[in-house]
């Protein structure tokens, strides 16, 4: 219905004139506040999730114009195709996933690896083992049949010269592989998982531990053998009771993605904000305790390409020569 009165067109433009005003002030505030980008984790409550978050909290001390905000996804599957699809700008994987996704979607770019799954290679203090060469004639558990460590363990083995009928097989999963240990079922569990891995952490109250070191020729071989999909790492002394050196090993990398159009710039500040503050950020969470700034930062990927913006901060720091 038309209408020509002057008291209802001027209520409307006042209305009119309100709401411009609060929508312009929102798009200045927005502005204002800068660019937000959220990370792609991995389910409520899992490890990428916190991880992620207390990464999030160290980066945005040190960030201006852009902040990060941890985001619940359905996984490391599902993050490289929001990835591809640049739903979402960054997002965290493990390094064989991203590897395979990289097949399917090669605009995926790696930025770094901010945690490390390492190879843990369990033996009783009391029985002296120096190397893994001493675990011939051993009982060894090298996971439960199905478990992807049974393979990689088998592998790491065979680099070491020790091939089947070496050493007597265990069969059991990762949980119950430490307590087999601290019982004295069996001589040593090869178990990869985060740092500090609880069982592990649980059984060296009771149970004098050491882990045995993978690092030199045979662990190149073995590494070869994978693929190079793993990342020199250590374990640092401390993580574990009674274990007061640190533990050469390799590791699975989790690593941050983003596709290759991703704000150069922007990636830049936020692997800065990321690697200047590794100190803090091993203080925040102890899971971060294997980072380093050196190769192992931007290695375990295959022929997955670095984004430029963090390839411009590793030449900086003398990673990338």
């Amino acid at each position: 219905m038309k209408t020509n009165n002057p008291k209802i067109l001027k209520g409307s433009l006042v209305i009119l004139l309100f709401f411009t005003i609060i929508t312009c002030s929102f798009n200045i505030q927005v502005k204002a506040e800068g660019v937000m980008w959220t990370l792609g984790t991995s389910g409520s409550g899992s490890s990428p999730y916190i991880m992620g978050g207390v990464l999030s909290d160290v980066a945005n001390k040190h960030l201006d114009g852009l902040k990060i905000f941890p985001q619940v996804t359905e996984g490391f599957e599902a993050n490289i195709g929001l990835i591809a699809k640049q739903t979402i700008p960054i997002a965290e994987a493990s390094n064989n996933v991203v590897i395979k996704g990289y097949a399917k979607y090669p605009d995926i770019c790696g930025l770094f690896n901010m945690l490390m799954s390492p190879i843990h290679i369990l033996v009783k203090a009391q029985d002296n083992f120096k190397s893994v060469e001493d675990l011939r004639g051993k009982k060894i558990n090298i996971g439960a049949p199905g478990q992807s460590t049974r393979g990689i363990a088998t592998a790491m083995l065979e680099a070491y010269g020790l091939k089947s009928g070496d050493y007597e097989v265990s069969s059991l999963n990762t949980g119950e592989a430490a307590d087999a240990l601290k019982d004295e079922q069996i001589d040593a569990a090869v178990i990869i998982a985060n740092m500090p891995m609880p069982n592990i952490a649980s059984v060296a109250v009771t149970k004098d531990i050491d882990l045995l070191p993978l690092e030199g020729p045979n662990a190149d071989k073995f590494n070869e053998a994978m693929g190079f999909i793993m990342a020199h790492s250590s374990i640092p002394a401390g993580t574990y009771k009674g274990v007061n050196k640190t533990v050469k090993t390799l590791s699975f990398p989790i690593m941050i993605i983003a596709h290759k159009d991703l704000d150069a710039d922007l990636v830049y500040q936020f692997t800065k904000s990321v690697w200047d503050n590794l100190d803090e950020l091993k203080a925040a969470h102890n899971g971060f305790g294997s980072l380093e700034l050196d190769e192992s930062a931007i290695r375990g990927w295959g022929n997955v390409p670095i984004h430029p913006g963090a390839e411009k901060y590793f030449k900086e720091v003398g990673v990338i020569k």
